[in-house]
Order: C-alpha cells, then structure tokens, then sequence
C-alpha cells in the first residue's frame, strides 16, 4: 500500500509541476527569404532564371522573357 501512495503523489507532483513550469513563448514572425534566381543561357541562347533548392539542386527553371513578363503582369503591395 505504501508503495501505491508514493507513486501516486509522484505522478501528482509531476503534472503540477508541469503546467506550471510551462511559460508562454511570444512568436516571432520571421520574415521570408528572398528567393535569388541565378541566370544562365539554354543551349539554344535564351536566358534562363534557375532557382536552387536548400540542398543546391535545381528547384526551378523558367525561360527569363516567362519570368519577366509574369513579374510585370503581377501588382506590388505598394501599388495595390
């Protein structure tokens, strides 16, 4: 019986011990990295826009007259 006791005011203390250890973190907002494109040229002459993933891989490749126009077709926050 005594046993029973002690582990039961164990699992007690922990919980209270627990919740009130826990704090409140204030969450940061981190901003965005930009995403860089690096140019290169297609075999045929084009400029191309290449984005790298985290591990160096080619996540991305577009034609750069793509990019560009899709870029001007889309409105900033200023000027929206």
């Amino acid at each position: 019986m005594a046993k029973k006791a002690r582990k039961t005011a164990k699992k007690s203390t922990k919980k209270i011990g627990k919740k009130a250890g826990k704090k409140k973190v204030a969450k940061r907002r981190v901003a965005k990295k930009k995403i860089r494109r690096t140019t290169m040229y297609s075999s045929k002459g084009k400029k191309l826009y290449a984005v790298r993933a985290a591990d160096g891989s080619f996540k991305d490749i577009q034609q750069y007259s793509r990019a560009h126009a899709a870029d001007i077709r889309r409105k900033s926050k200023a000027e929206a």
